[in-house]
């Protein structure tokens, strides 16, 4: 769980985790060609879910299970989310999520100063 955000970050639920695979197979059949926007998958998984509370946070929670567990290379872009096994999108993929982790930290590091 990440501070000041739990309730969105908390793990995957028992009731998630049976979307995942419902998940993956739909991420399955999207290519750059014809990606899918998080309110779509979003819309989709409701209808499909039923009990379970589908938002775009949980979407992404549950994106970063299936990645963090080497599950499916899902590639998000402006344009939605799709899948790719071509190794320089996976890479640019990676140099994203990187240059966004660098951000993060870049912002923690500018709020120390307040703290002393």
């Amino acid at each position: 769980m990440i501070t000041n955000f739990e309730q969105i970050t908390e793990e995957i639920s028992p009731d998630e985790m049976e979307l995942i695979p419902i998940l993956i197979s739909g991420l399955k059949i999207r290519t750059k060609q014809n990606p899918i926007k998080a309110p779509d998958i979003v819309d989709g998984m409701r209808k499909r879910a039923g009990k379970v509370k589908m938002t775009e946070a949980r979407l992404r929670k549950c994106i970063n299970y299936i990645r963090s567990n080497s599950l499916l290379p899902v590639i998000a872009t402006s344009k939605g989310y799709y899948t790719s096994y071509d190794k320089t999108e996976i890479e640019n993929q990676i140099k994203s999520l990187q240059e966004r982790s660098r951000s993060i930290m870049n912002c923690a590091e500018g709020l120390k100063i307040f703290t002393v």
